[in-house]
């Protein structure tokens, strides 16, 4: 059985890459389009609280060593791109099938 924080890992790259999405297809369309800027001001700060928080158990997650450096920086990068955040899930994913493997 994989690790918890590989698991939950796998689960804060949907949820942060939900909410970038949200923040760009939704939010900020409505700011810009629709004039509503209340919309940026309620997705932007929970994306940024998700977006600080699996950054943080990603470090949590190297520090274990359940995640080799290369895999963590390219983790943090694609948590950087709009839908990248969905293949950072799968990497994940893919470790977690090695546990299981083992």
């Amino acid at each position: 059985m994989a690790p918890w924080p590989l698991r939950h890992l796998s689960l804060m790259a949907l949820v942060e890459a939900g909410s970038l999405i949200a923040l760009f297809l939704i939010a900020m369309p409505l700011k810009y389009m629709a004039d509503l800027p209340i919309a940026v001001k309620i997705v932007g700060p929970i994306h940024g609280a998700l977006f600080l928080w699996t950054l943080g158990f990603l470090m949590f997650v190297l520090a274990r060593r359940q995640l080799p450096l290369l895999k963590g920086l390219l983790f943090f990068i694609a948590m950087l791109i709009p839908f990248a955040g969905l293949l950072s899930h799968r990497m994940i994913d893919r470790r977690i099938a090695e546990y299981a493997q083992s």
